[in-house]
């Protein structure tokens, strides 16, 4: 049966606006089971598409955990057509590598176990000879596709792109066929990449935490006795059997959905889905076996060192996401820490009570939870203490200790944010697949704002009353630093084999219909307006929330010091208003802001709701023509400062995005030229006043609005305040890279981490206009997803590294600046030369595969049509690029080249911007596990400490 219905958000209260917005949804169900959710959005530029399956890390067998997530991998490398030159000589070998890991699995002593992995190489090998690697994903390229991804939850697993709307045919043909006879291929090196990302998350203190937290949380359930990465032991000793069991038992029609939001006509597209989808199996699918929830009895507490500063974790039992309760809980938990910083916890923050304290919430499809994380102040902070205000502050919700003001002011917080992510075709799509996931009609997902509004203080009363009580968990963690197990690298024998066959897919994919382009560029005349040369306004027609986005041109490379600032105006209030008050009153109307700071520009944001805009204007005057920082915001930028540091040093990834910083910059970096905390200890409160000052005087480089303001009513109101006048002086910048005469790896040790972070920075050529289609081809061939070189080379036929990426960037704002190449590699700490000698010699010597060029010339020609900007972006990505001298959408000009692109232009690229020029390279890790000697015979090396790069 097949039902159209129209959703539509009318919120009747006083409390919140009237709508006019309807989202079309129609939901209906193939013969075999499949679920489908379309979402016709005439105004989108493309489509999101993505396949939902309903099994995730939950189902994994106990004893093969990992194999959900394992299977999301394996599910990129094709099927019996797909991905191989000629299956029949394959099979052999893919057969022979099943069996041998079975034997794998059972093998008892390491000199076993490591005769049977080489004889796997030996069969993987053979197998690679007939292999198109990573096909998929050239061919989703090939359309115009973008984002190509795929994510395992403990709950589900789903897979995802955009694409433009006129290649529908294709992309249901290809990921229909994804599902049916997919075959395992290149398991062995995708296996270490599977070890790169377990890798990963050890050196991730946050999912450390929260694996910990969640052992305690789930009693028996595999919530809490697995993790989706799996157990290194499962990694190690994979079954093959296993896994495609898993793929028969859970990925067939009636356990799956399929989900499309963007530019399509529902009526044209439904006999393609039936053609496509309608060819997968159903099947019966397993029970999931019935555990009993667990519960706390009073307060259980776990003490562990599993942090590098003293922390406190609580835990409270809540309900699965369809329970009826969720909307007060959820109600609940933005009562305690919320995007407008008016939570309970929130004012512990901004009143320097505590150094950091947060709090989210867990709704999985058998269970929930609340999760609410403290750090004390160093000296004298106390874990007890903050656990009974975490008590107090939901003993007070129970109480009903707030007031019929705060509790709107958190129903309009909720709406405006649902509201917002509405507008993203993401968005929408994942809500309708969890509807699926969750076996609820799409409508209490979409309807969640009205559910909220319609529930009363006592509903929440009540809530705090039943979940929030004397029975709880709680996790204290002191200083220490848990072991972390260190894989060795394997002596495999890379894949050797490179190929620009085709398979016998892609021939009759290739030959599928298409529709015409229609193509949709940024136009500069009609999109949005300009107002006195600054002010851009564009209009919502969608719903009635707001943004502005005010722009000082001037960031971290002008003054080192307005990080500090942009701190204090976060936290800090005005002469006759506290923080806590201030923020209070834009709650109250429905609006929040933020101070933020880059190398170019300082930019405040505001969001709130069209109806309050000038009321929610004359309050940030307020703050910005009264802003008083007192030694109250000393002491608490003072105590951010080094609770950041604490964790920043001893976190690997964060000590890699420091050192990267450090190799781009140098002395300018803004982690190297800040005020030291010991300074900023003794920071007079008054020098934050009197930068503001100068910085406001400078006025406003561009002012962004999109909302309900016409031309006249905007500019009357923004001129007539003298505070949001033009800047007439200053101009963005585009900060380049240090200057090196040699190529220069920087290096610093963490004998703790496991994974290696290594950036590559090139300084390129000066921004030539006429070049820029030359640079997406370039980054489109060499770096961009899956089908790239650095991709393909570093980890799919060497397993050298898990996160592999990067980019060719030009100059903004400056022309006459150099752009420059940053690549990123992620190894394990023993692999990380060999990554390292691969990605140089990519650099130096770009390998040609001229066969490429009719794929990326049709996906750049596609991508470009249907890559324009939301609404809410779209005068902003106008300004960057006019600022930088355009003359119109960068896409559009390049949609009338790429027709004519041969590969000499991407060669002639890379040769004029990268070849043979020097390569700055950081790496930060375990020193002891890879080899300096090889490092210092491709460029020069220096050792750095951690106070080389990094002020405290």
């Amino acid at each position: 049966m097949r039902i159209l219905l129209v959703v539509a958000f009318c919120l009747s209260t006083s409390a919140l606006i009237a709508q006019d917005q309807k989202i079309q949804i129609e939901y209906y169900e193939l013969a075999n089971g499949l679920k489908v959710y379309l979402n016709e959005d005439k105004n989108a530029s493309n489509v999101y598409g993505a396949v939902w399956v309903n099994a995730g890390g939950k189902n994994d067998p106990a004893d093969a955990t990992g194999i959900a997530h394992y299977l999301e991998h394996m599910l990129f490398k094709g099927t019996d057509q797909l991905g191989t030159q000629n299956y029949s000589s394959e099979k052999p070998h893919l057969d022979s590598i099943k069996i041998l890991y079975d034997q794998l699995a059972v093998a008892e002593d390491q000199e076993s176990k490591l005769k049977i992995q080489n004889l796997i190489n030996e069969q993987t090998l053979k197998a690679s000879q007939y292999a198109i690697p990573n096909e998929f994903d050239r061919l989703v390229k090939s359309i115009g596709g973008t984002s190509v991804n795929a994510g395992t939850n403990f709950d589900y697993t789903y897979y995802y792109n955009f694409f433009p709307a006129n290649q529908m045919s294709k992309w249901l043909d290809i990921y229909a066929h994804r599902f049916q006879n997919p075959v395992f291929r290149l398991f062995q090196s995708e296996l270490e990449a599977v070890y790169e990302e377990k890798n990963r998350a050890q050196d991730d203190l946050q999912r450390r935490v929260f694996e910990k937290f969640d052992e305690f949380m789930y009693g028996d359930h595999p919530y809490s006795t697995q993790t989706v990465l799996g157990s290194v032991e499962h990694l190690k000793n994979p079954s093959l059997t296993k896994m495609y069991q898993y793929f028969q038992d859970y990925y067939v029609a009636n356990n799956m959905a399929l989900v499309l939001c963007g530019n399509f006509k529902s009526s044209e597209i439904k006999p393609l889905i039936e053609q496509s989808f309608g060819a997968l199996k159903s099947g019966k699918v397993p029970e999931f076996p019935e555990y009993e929830r667990s519960s706390f009895k009073g307060r259980e507490v776990e003490k562990v060192r599993i942090t590098p500063i003293k922390a406190g974790f609580m835990g409270y039992k809540l309900v699965p996401v369809t329970h009826p309760d969720r909307p007060a809980l959820e109600l609940i938990g933005s009562m305690m820490n919320n995007s407008s910083q008016t939570g309970f916890i929130d004012k512990w923050n901004l009143n320097n009570e505590v150094l950091y304290a947060g709090a989210n919430q867990s709704f999985l499809e058998e269970d929930g939870s609340t999760f609410i994380f403290y750090v004390p102040k160093i000296f004298g902070g106390s874990l007890k203490k903050f656990e009974e205000k975490v008590k107090n502050s939901f003993q007070d919700i129970a109480d009903g200790n707030f007031s019929d003001e705060y509790f709107e002011s958190i129903k309009y917080g909720i709406y405006k944010n649902f509201e917002l992510s509405l507008e993203q075709l993401s968005a929408r799509g994942r809500y309708l697949g969890l509807s699926f996931i969750y076996d609820t009609s799409y409508e209490d997902f979409l309807d969640f704002p009205e559910n909220i509004n319609q529930l009363t203080k006592e509903d929440v009363q009540k809530a705090a009353q039943k979940y929030y009580g004397d029975n709880y968990f709680t996790l204290q963690s002191r200083t220490g630093f848990p072991k972390k197990t260190k894989l060795e690298k394997p002596s495999f024998k890379p894949i050797s084999a490179r190929t620009e066959e085709q398979s016998v897919y892609a021939k009759s994919f290739n030959k599928l219909p298409e529709n015409p382009i229609s193509s949709n560029f940024i136009n500069v005349e009609k999109d949005f307006s300009i107002l006195d040369g600054y002010i851009y306004n564009s209009q919502n027609d969608l719903n009635d929330v707001f943004t502005l986005k005010l722009i000082i041109a001037g960031g971290f490379n002008k003054d080192s010091q307005y990080g500090l600032l942009a701190d204090a105006l976060n936290n800090s209030g005005t002469s006759n208003l506290s923080a806590e008050e201030i923020k209070s009153k834009f709650s109250k109307l429905g609006a929040n802001y933020s101070f933020t700071v880059d190398y170019n520009s300082f930019d405040i944001s505001l969001t709130g709701l069209n109806e309050k805009f000038d009321e929610t204007i004359e309050l940030l005057s307020l703050l910005l023509n009264e802003f008083n920082p007192t030694e109250k915001t000393t002491k608490l930028l003072y105590n951010k400062r080094k609770t950041e540091n604490k964790l920043d040093m001893n976190n690997p990834a964060t000590g890699g995005r420091i050192l990267y910083v450090y190799g781009l910059y140098g002395e300018k970096s803004s982690y190297k030229s800040r005020i030291p905390e010991k300074e900023l200890k003794r920071l007079d409160p008054q020098m934050l006043k009197e930068e503001l000052s100068t910085l406001l005087e400078n006025g406003f480089s561009s002012i962004h609005h999109v909302g309900n303001k016409n031309d006249a009513e905007l500019s009357g109101l923004l001129s007539a305040n003298s505070i949001f006048k033009k800047n007439n002086v200053d101009q963005y910048e585009f900060l380049e890279a240090q200057d090196i005469a040699e190529t220069t790896f920087y290096v610093l040790n963490d004998k703790k981490a496991v994974q290696s972070y290594v950036y590559y920075i090139v300084n390129g050529e000066h921004l030539n206009y006429a070049d820029d289609f030359k640079k997406e081809a370039f980054n489109s061939y060499y770096t961009n997803s899956l089908s790239g070189l650095l991709f393909q080379e570093v980890r799919e036929f060497r397993s050298l590294a898990y996160s592999v990426g990067g980019n060719y960037i030009d100059p903004i704002y400056d022309p006459n600046k150099r752009g420059r190449l940053v690549l990123f590699t992620g190894s394990q700490a023993d692999k990380t030369t060999d990554a390292v000698e691969v990605v140089m010699n990519l650099i130096q010597d770009m390998p040609e595969y001229e066969e490429r060029l009719a794929s990326i010339k049709e996906g750049l020609i596609l991508e470009s049509s249907s890559s324009k900007s939301d609404f809410r972006n779209i005068s902003r990505t106008a300004e960057t690029f006019l600022k930088t001298g355009y003359k119109e959408d960068p896409n559009k000009t390049n949609y009338r080249k790429y027709p004519e692109l041969k590969f000499e232009d991407i060669v002639s690229f890379y040769e004029k911007n990268i070849k043979d020029k020097p390569v700055i390279v950081t790496i930060y890790g375990d020193a002891s596990r890879f080899d300096l000697n090889k490092l210092k015979s491709l460029g020069k090396v220096v050792e750095l400490e951690m106070d080389d790069i990094f002020v405290e």
